[in-house]
């Protein structure tokens, strides 16, 4: 039973270990990133606020978008993440319905969202967009947007990291009680001859 206890000791604090690496890794790629996105291996993690993009990606649902490279050429279906001319922090999600060519070189894109009635107001421009869609977690925005506020942060980082040092105190303190036990032991013997 002690073994079976240890083991499952072990794989705890291994999994809270690895919650609280991810987690800090998380926020601070967020927080080293130009748009406040955090970014794995040039793979962003962003939160869908719209049901503009519905049935495909959902309000509340997280996606991983890839991010653009030079090579990456950009067709009529492909989904994609671009900067707003008006508001170059916001991020929308839209899929390409049309690409304008100038002497055969695609120069800007004609967006809408799958739900909207109509096409986006105005094109975008290839240095616009940040990358293109690569999947969802349904429903991992909510997630996501928890992590982002300060009490998300003390849930999710500080508890966990507080709770193995406290753990790991206990068990110096277990092992220290147990030690002066069998001392005591020793004592109550007695003198050997």
């Amino acid at each position: 039973m002690r073994l079976i206890l240890k083991i499952l000791n072990i794989c705890v604090t291994t999994i809270l270990i690895l919650f609280i690496v991810a987690a800090i890794s998380l926020v601070v790629s967020a927080r080293f990133s130009n748009d406040g996105a955090p970014t794995v291996k040039g793979h962003k993690l962003l939160t869908v606020l719209s049901g503009s993009m519905e049935p495909k990606i959902h309000t509340g649902d997280a996606i991983i978008i890839k991010s653009l490279t030079e090579d990456k050429k950009i067709k009529e279906g492909d989904i994609i993440t671009f900067h707003t001319k008006e508001k170059e922090d916001m991020l929308i999600t839209h899929r390409v319905v049309g690409v304008v060519s100038v002497n055969g070189k695609p120069s800007a894109y004609v967006t809408k969202g799958d739900a909207n009635d109509s096409k986006d107001m105005s094109t975008v421009k290839r240095e616009q967009i940040t990358g293109t869609y690569a999947w969802r977690i349904p429903c991992f925005g909510y997630v996501s947007n928890f992590f982002h506020k300060p009490i998300g942060i003390i849930l999710c980082v500080i508890l966990p990291a507080l709770a193995i040092i406290g753990h790991e105190f206990y068990k110096i303190y277990q092992a220290l009680s147990e030690e002066e036990k069998a001392k005591k032991e020793v004592e109550a013997q007695g003198p050997e001859r």
